[in-house]
């Protein structure tokens, strides 16, 4: 219910059953300017503390490898740094970072990601308890990798905007991203796995 700011000149296009934007790298992303709805925490009362966190995640083609936002909330500074995920820009694997407004902490897949292919890439944070980042391919099918260490007990309450396609209004992607998805809860690894196996014939992974 959230219309997005259309930066640059990205694409929208569908390809057999798929819509999907598609991105050149040089300034094409999507925005949307802070607001509350976008501002989670992970420790929100009107959520059952059993359910509190957040999962975000799409699915992505990447073009190019290079240090690229596909989405989250990330600003220049750590008051504004709330979560994100990224490509790592030495090693070109999904990363999924969050930041309590002073510091932030981040977990590495352990499956690259190479071009030219979909990928169902999904970040999901625990508060106090553990970061995931998943990731699903024709491959290697889903594969998840977790930090339980210095996890913050809430998220940033920033000013950052939510970006689709980079971060802090830069590290644009060059790639492909449709279906995604933000949730002021933690998913299940049940519904993770669902989504991924719902969602995947339309991919052909």
């Amino acid at each position: 219910g959230r219309d997005l700011t259309y930066n640059g000149n990205p694409t929208y296009t569908y390809n057999n059953l798929i819509p999907y934007i598609d991105l050149d790298g040089t300034g094409d992303y999507l925005s949307r300017a802070d607001e509350g709805g976008l501002d989670i925490i992970g420790t929100e009362s009107y959520i059952a503390v059993a359910a509190q966190g957040l999962t975000i995640g799409g699915w992505f083609w990447i073009d190019t490898n290079a240090g690229s936002g596909l989405i989250g909330k990330w600003g220049g500074t750590a008051q504004d740094q709330s979560y994100l995920l990224h490509l790592n820009g030495a090693t070109f694997v999904p990363r999924f970072i969050v930041g309590d407004g002073a510091a932030s902490d981040a977990i590495d897949s352990t499956v690259s990601a190479t071009t030219g292919v979909w990928r169902f890439i999904v970040g999901r944070y625990d508060p106090s308890i553990s970061i995931e980042v998943f990731i699903g391919d024709a491959t290697n099918g889903l594969v998840q990798t977790s930090n339980a260490s210095g996890i913050p007990a809430s998220l940033a309450n920033g000013a950052g905007a939510f970006n689709i396609g980079a971060y802090n209004a830069g590290n644009t992607l060059d790639g492909r991203i449709s279906m995604c998805f933000l949730c002021t809860t933690y998913l299940s690894d049940q519904i993770i796995s669902s989504l991924f196996q719902a969602s995947r014939p339309l991919f052909r992974v």
